[in-house]
Order: structure tokens, then sequence, then C-alpha cells
């Protein structure tokens, strides 16, 4: 098993446990901060950076377009996530939404690219595996039937 999944493993079950314990009493608090807070944070770094740097591996490996967009926007939503968690939640947004909440949505927007970009990767590694099944079962079906006739 990699390191890198292995370490996101680990942000899971702390993001987990912080979920678990959101609403236990009494809270353990530092300040405004919350230990679910701290718990949400570490783990959700742990889970994400580690798929981010395989992502950036990928994508330079690909040669993919607008390295800027797939390569800063997501550290940067990154940032913009943890701002909002240790924000908190009294604050509102135009007194329709919780600012915090806005944070989140923000970051996490721009945070896709590490899933969804670019576009074309998504199909070509569904086509990558059709090819790769066709050539097993043309491979297995050579095998079975013994040598082929010219």
């Amino acid at each position: 098993m990699k390191k890198s999944t292995v370490v996101s493993v680990i942000g899971l079950l702390s993001m987990f446990v912080a979920f678990v314990l959101f609403q236990t009493w009494p809270l353990v608090l530092f300040g405004t901060v919350k230990l679910t807070d701290v718990l949400t944070l570490v783990g959700g770094l742990m889970f994400i950076i580690p798929v981010y740097l395989d992502s950036v591996k990928r994508k330079r490996a690909d040669n993919a377009p607008n390295p800027v967009v797939w390569s800063t926007l997501p550290p940067i939503g990154m940032a913009v996530v943890c701002v909002g968690i240790l924000m908190p939640n009294s604050l509102t947004f135009f007194h329709l939404f919780s600012l915090p909440d806005v944070f989140y949505l923000v970051g996490c927007l721009m945070m896709l690219p590490i899933f969804l970009y670019p576009m074309s990767g998504l199909e070509r590694a569904e086509l990558e595996e059709t090819v790769e099944e066709e050539v097993d079962e043309a491979a297995n079906s050579t095998a079975a039937g013994g040598k082929k006739r010219d």
C-alpha cells in the first residue's frame, strides 16, 4: 500500500472522529476553536494533500493544459476551507448565509480541478480501461481456441 493512501485513510479516520465528537458535551475549546475544528482541519488536509500531489504528478506527466489552474487553485481552496472552519458560525453573508459556509463552498469549488480537470482525462481513463479489457478478452479467446488459421 502506498504511503499516500495510508495518510489519506488516517485523515478520513480523523474526520470521522471529529464527526462523532461534534455533538458530544462538553466540547474542548481553545478560545473560539473547538477540538472538532482541529480534528477536521488536520484530517481534511491529511486526506486531500496526498490526493492533490498524486493529481499534480499525473497531470504533469500527461502535460495537461493550463497548469496554473490545476496546480495553484486547489491549495488556495484548501486555505479558504481552513479559514472557513476557524471562523465563528455567527458571521453572516448578506444576512442570508453563514459566512463560513460560503468559505467552504468557494474552497471546495476551487479544489475541484484535483478531480475534474482536464475533463478529457476522465474519458481517456475509461477508454484505456475498455481497450485493456478487450485485449485481455482477445488474448483469452485466442489461447482457448488454439492457433489461428491463416
